[in-house]
C-alpha cells in the first residue's frame, strides 16, 4: 500500500506507524513527539478508528469516542496557529446512527452521537477564529468492512435485525472512502456530511440550545436588572 501511494508522487515521503487510540494520553504525547521528528507540521488529522462491540461497552466507547478525543487533544497543539502550527483540518469519521438512534447497536450509536457533539463543539468560532483548525465529520452508512463482521445487538431482541443487516446491500469501502475525500474537498468548518449508498449529502444542522446565544441573553438580562 505504501509503494502504491508513493507511486502517485515520487517526491513525497510516506511513513506508516501503528497507533492505538486507546493508549494513555502520556503515551500519545510521546508517540507524536516521535512522529514530529519526521514532520514539519500536520495539515490534516483523520480519526477513522471504529469498533462495534455491544457486549464490550468500554472498548466501544474508548475506541470510538474517548480515544478520538484524546488523539485530537494531543495533536491540536501541533496544528494550532497560536502555538506555532499552520492550522489545518480535523476529520472525524462517524456513522449515520450518530445522527439518528439505533435500537440494535445502542452503545455504538451513543459513541457516534458523542463524536458529532465533540465535532460541533470543537468547530465553534470560539476556537476556530483563534487556532485556525477546522473540524468536520463524515457519517458513513452501512459499509462492507463493517457489516462483514459478526454483529451483536445490544439486547437479544435486536439480534434478528443485526443478522439481517449482514445480508443487506451496502456501499464498498472504496466508494465510501472516495466520498470522504470529496467531503473534505468541499467542506467548511463545522459541517457534517453523510456518505451513504454511494452518495454524499450535507446535513442541515439545527440548534435547539445555542450556548453563546444563551450566555448573551443571560448577560443582557443581568444588565437590565442592574
Amino acid at each position: 500500500a505504501i509503494a502504491q501511494l508513493q507511486s502517485i508522487n515520487h517526491s513525497t515521503q510516506i511513513f506508516f506507524w501503528t497507533f492505538d487510540v486507546t493508549m494513555a494520553r502520556e503515551e500519545m504525547n510521546k508517540y507524536f513527539d516521535e512522529v514530529m521528528v519526521h514532520m514539519d507540521y500536520i495539515d490534516v488529522l483523520i480519526n477513522g478508528a471504529t469498533l462495534c462491540d455491544e457486549r464490550n461497552i468500554d472498548a466501544t466507547i474508548n475506541t470510538n469516542l474517548t480515544g478520538m478525543m484524546n488523539t485530537v487533544a494531543t495533536v491540536l497543539p501541533y496544528m494550532d496557529r497560536k502555538m506555532g502550527g499552520s492550522g489545518g483540518l480535523i476529520v472525524n469519521v462517524t456513522s449515520v446512527i450518530g445522527l439518528d438512534p439505533s435500537p440494535v447497536f445502542c452503545a455504538y450509536s451513543a459513541s457516534k452521537f458523542g463524536v458529532i457533539g465533540f465535532t460541533r463543539s470543537l468547530a465553534d468560532p470560539l476556537y476556530y477564529t483563534q487556532n485556525g483548525v477546522a473540524v468536520m465529520a463524515v457519517c458513513c452508512g452501512p459499509t462492507k468492512v463493517f457489516v462483514d463482521r459478526e454483529l451483536k445487538a445490544f439486547l437479544e431482541y435486536g439480534q434478528t435485525f443485526a443478522d439481517r443487516l449482514r445480508r443487506a446491500p451496502c456501499q464498498s469501502t472504496a466508494v465510501c472512502g472516495q466520498n470522504i475525500v470529496n467531503a473534505i474537498e468541499r467542506s467548511e468548518n463545522g459541517q457534517i456530511w453523510i456518505a451513504d449508498k454511494g452518495g454524499l449529502e450535507l446535513v442541515s444542522l439545527h440548534w435547539y440550545w445555542h450556548m453563546t446565544d444563551q450566555f448573551i441573553s443571560y448577560m443582557q438580562s443581568n444588565d437590565d436588572e442592574d
